[in-house]
């Protein structure tokens, strides 16, 4: 597959505002590097390649993509319409090779990666069993940095963060510091506000790093749309959580399928949902994979003051009185004396905003 992406140089010389807010969100969710070629239609110049391209294929706007593969060309005017049939085909393709390879390894758990032997309780079952209450009695009064120095010491590469909220990037900051190779990975809805996709390229650019997004199924969604409409969440509390499950939970399942733990920004005060959380937990949810929750005893005030002592870029949002941010249409701003929470899926009640993504450990 060869892509080559169009852009437009404007007669002052520039790029069009299009094309660099298009290249900006190809860096943000590291996809440029799927990008073959790029070539531009210069105002100025009638000869330039890219307008020989574009009045090929009668296109008018910019900036454009064409993909070839297999002898056939396909032309794709918008960033989302690429991202949905030829992205997702892409990392469908990697994704696959992954589990493969993963496949093909002799049968082994998490605990395999772990030195912490003594911990961990002999069973008849293939799947042996962590002691979940000494290793928390042991990490409890721990820095979160501590548990993150043990958890990737231990079970790096098959390990990485989930990346959403403002904790998310204050664990990025310190991950980075103790192993630059550290992973991390966000789930793109295709609902997010624009100012979390800036977030993503500013992360970028400061850490030179890459960070690894999931998309939903295409056709999944697209059913899920034609059969309940775009809004549906709006709905019911049922269409809510199957929007939540198609757009957040499968694609998390299919990464975590390859992964032998995570790591995530929960903390105990968030909600009434999280007050009993562990440091670290027995995912069942997702197979009994290793769950790690270094700021499960941080307060929000203690997130911030990182966040400000160490110069971690964040949302705008928060700054518009935005403390919880996650969909464009299911979070609002919170109003003075709100829990932090209540701007997300605010026409429900407490005790069911969840998205299926952290499901309490039995």
């Amino acid at each position: 597959m060869n892509i080559t992406m169009v852009k437009k140089i404007m007669e002052d010389g520039r790029e069009c505002k299009k094309c660099r807010e298009v290249s900006e969100r190809l860096e943000s969710g590291g996809e440029m590097a799927f990008i073959n070629r790029t070539i531009y239609a210069d105002m100025r110049d009638p000869s330039s390649e890219g307008h020989h391209v574009a009045k090929m294929h009668n296109i008018t706007i910019a900036p454009f993509f064409v993909v070839e593969e297999a002898g056939q060309v396909k032309i794709y005017k918008t960033y989302m319409e690429l991202k949905r049939k030829v992205f997702k085909k892409i990392l469908d393709e990697a994704d696959i090779e992954i589990e493969e390879k993963r496949k093909a390894k002799p049968a082994s758990s998490a605990l395999d990666f772990m030195k912490y032997k003594s911990k961990v309780k002999s069973a008849s079952s293939p799947m042996p069993q962590i002691d979940i209450d000494s290793l928390n009695s042991d990490f409890e009064d721990k820095s979160p940095r501590e548990l993150l120095k043990w958890a990737l010491d231990e079970l790096h590469p098959s390990i990485a963060l989930a990346w959403s909220g403002a904790e998310d990037v204050a664990l990025v900051d310190m991950m980075l510091k103790i192993n630059p190779q550290a992973r991390v990975f966000t789930l793109d809805t295709g609902r997010l506000n624009e100012e979390t996709y800036q977030l993503i390229s500013r992360v970028r650019e400061k850490y030179g790093m890459n960070v690894e997004v999931l998309f939903p199924h295409t056709e999944q969604t697209e059913e899920m749309i034609r059969q309940n409409g775009i809004n549906l969440f709006y709905d019911s509390i049922e269409k809510r959580k199957l929007c939540c499950k198609i757009r957040k939970v499968q694609p998390l399942t299919k990464m975590l399928s390859t992964m032998n733990a995570w790591i995530t920004g929960l903390r105990r005060d968030q909600s009434v949902t999280r007050t009993v959380l562990q440091k670290i937990e027995i995912d069942h949810a997702f197979g009994g994979i290793i769950k790690i929750n270094p700021l499960a005893g941080w307060s929000h005030d203690d997130v911030w003051r990182y966040i400000r002592e160490n110069d971690v870029p964040f949302n705008e949002l928060h700054e518009k009185g935005y403390p919880s941010i996650g969909c464009a249409p299911c979070t609002r701003a919170v109003q003075e004396g709100e829990d932090i929470r209540a701007g997300r899926w605010w026409w429900e009640e407490p005790e069911s905003k969840e998205c299926g993504l952290h499901i309490k450990s039995k």
